[in-house]
């Protein structure tokens, strides 16, 4: 006898075979129990976790000689006809090959003759989705109002190619993709049945790369089993088969990395090109890999993670930092788009390692570099004395305390007057300017944060920018920012002079007291006094080489605590 794959061999034949589905198993049988059978049923899934076989079974559930059964004897004439694929009122229908309106007509013929053997005629379609607009409206009049005689079972992986007008008439069931666990039970029962010697790892391995999937896990089993010519299959035969790079190989990649090692880590980068890897696979395990780094350092262990007891494993997890997995994931992510359209995908590869070896180096340069400006500015303004509050001397004055430098703050004044002389004119011929700087300078970031804004209020020579956020409004009101963006507003006109920026938030108390007093007989209403909070940075240029200091000081510690005394 010619052999049976195992995914084939193993197929359930019964509703208590069927694994990882049991909210849709007791739907049917209590349908079953209650004599409530529906006309159409749709069953849509992941591929592999059982939509085609629970077709089968519901067949055999409706025409079993001891039935209708909440569970099919398997022994009967019928029963062993529809495993067999003989019974004639079982038929199924492949609609990627017969996906025309003649082949369904056809079966539209057919549905008015009674079953010949059994109860009811069953036609299973699988992968629905692929019939014609034409087949599709050959079906639904059959479809809506079929002979009592007859069930449908539409199968599909891709449900929302389907008609509106389809869905509507049948009752959907989605299928789960299958969990590691469950797969990793029904492995084993089958290499048990088979005599067959695994090892935990290489379980492991087969039941995660089936990805939810029972029949590409007992496919990939059965691929082992060929390949394997030792008495028992371990991890390294499943990872030449399936394409799937080992955890341990990622844990002395990213090893590497975090060690700034570039060298040993591009090493083995080349190990797993010798192998036979392909680079996307390589990419896409290593996004899962890091996945489950983070999912390790939160705390959320799963059962199927047999590697999160690794040592290796948890000493790489606890010296990542989180901001390092984060860079890692764009860095991945980024390459993955950017090497989709070319041939060099091992030049990619190479690049995005490299990179991820220096993002730590990175972090320890910027800090390095904020330590020695914050030294450069202490030893500049620190005096001889040590006491507290900390004490800064200057020459040729009195010692008297002087006011604290601060950088001024939007102010409701300054509001109120843009809204009293706001002038809808102005308003319609800056909106239009704000499409050609929009479309001008795509490329500059900045000038595409404010004009992703919403303008609300404009005068003859000012206007009103409201924003989500407030860093967005300061960094748009900082003196660099505010220049840039009034030079390119003078391309436009001359008219405006001035803008200012304001949190969502704000705008909305600000508009809602406006609105309150607003009326005839009181056009140009005073506003309640109200914190911005949206900063107007001073001209760095304009202020004494001290100053700068002293507010470059405050940067990095609370002014409160600070007091300046001259002398």
């Amino acid at each position: 006898m010619a052999y049976v794959a195992l995914y084939r061999a193993y197929r359930p034949q019964k509703f208590a075979d069927v694994v990882g589905q049991e909210h849709i198993i007791k739907t049917l049988q209590n349908a079953i129990r209650i004599n409530k059978v529906a006309h159409a049923y749709l069953f849509c899934g992941p591929r592999g976790t059982g939509k085609t076989t629970l077709a089968k079974i519901m067949a055999k559930a409706l025409n079993c000689t001891s039935g209708p059964a909440i569970e099919p004897c398997d022994h009967c004439e019928i029963c062993e006809g529809i495993q067999k694929g003989t019974v004639p009122d079982v038929i199924e229908i492949d609609a990627a090959s017969n996906n025309g309106a003649d082949d369904i007509r056809s079966l539209r013929d057919s549905v008015k003759y009674l079953p010949s053997v059994g109860r009811y005629k069953v036609y299973i379609i699988d992968e629905v989705h692929m019939l014609s607009n034409a087949a599709f409206n050959a079906l639904l009049k059959t479809l809506e109002e079929p002979p009592q005689h007859v069930v449908f079972i539409l199968a599909t992986t891709e449900p929302y190619k389907l008609p509106n007008t389809i869905l509507s008439r049948c009752q959907r069931f989605d299928f789960q993709a299958i969990s590691t666990e469950d797969i990793l039970k029904r492995l084993k029962i089958v290499v048990n049945q088979e005599g067959i010697r695994v090892s935990e790892e290489a379980l492991n391995q087969i039941a995660f790369s089936a990805e939810g999937g029972m029949r590409d896990a007992l496919s990939l089993l059965d691929q082992c089993i060929s390949y394997s010519l030792s008495e028992e299959i371990g991890l390294d035969d499943v990872l030449s088969i399936s394409g799937n790079v080992s955890y341990r190989s990622f844990i002395d990649l990213l090893g590497a990395c975090l060690d700034h090692n570039g060298s040993q880590a591009l090493r083995q980068v080349d190990e797993l090109l010798k192998k036979g890897k392909e680079v996307p696979r390589i990419i896409n395990d290593l996004l899962l890999f890091l996945r489950d780094v983070l999912m390790f350092k939160n705390n959320a262990v799963l059962d199927d993670k047999k590697m999160f007891h690794e040592p290796d494993f948890t000493a790489l997890a606890n010296r990542l930092k989180y901001g390092v997995i984060y860079e890692w994931l764009d860095i991945l992510n980024q390459t993955n788009n950017d090497m989709r359209f070319s041939n060099q995908k091992r030049a990619f590869l190479e690049l995005a390692v490299l990179k991820m070896n220096d993002v730590k180096l990175q972090e320890e340069a910027s800090f390095q570099e904020r330590i020695e400006q914050l030294e450069l500015l202490v030893s500049k303004l620190t005096s001889s004395k040590k006491e507290e509050p900390m004490v800064f001397p200057s020459v040729n004055k009195p010692t008297e305390v002087v006011p604290k430098i601060q950088n001024d703050e939007v102010s409701i004044e300054e509001i109120e007057t843009i809204l009293n002389t706001a002038n809808k004119e102005k308003k319609t011929e800056l909106s239009k300017i704000w499409k050609k700087i929009a479309e001008d300078y795509s490329g500059e970031f900045i000038v595409q944060i404010l004009v992703a804004g919403e303008l609300v209020a404009v005068s003859d020579t000012a206007f009103i920018v409201v924003l989500q956020d407030l860093g967005f409004c300061n960094r748009l009101m900082s003196y660099e920012n505010y220049v840039r963006m009034m030079e390119i507003f003078s391309h436009y006109s001359q008219s405006f002079q001035e803008y200012i920026c304001l949190p969502k938030a704000v705008w909305n108390k600000i508009k809602a007291d406006y609105k309150a007093k607003y009326s005839a007989s009181n056009p140009h209403p005073k506003l309640n006094a109200l914190a911005i909070g949206v900063i107007k940075r001073k001209n760095p240029v304009s202020q004494s080489p001290v100053d700068q200091d002293k507010n470059r000081l405050y940067d990095y510690f609370d002014q409160d605590k600070i007091e300046i005394l001259e002398d």
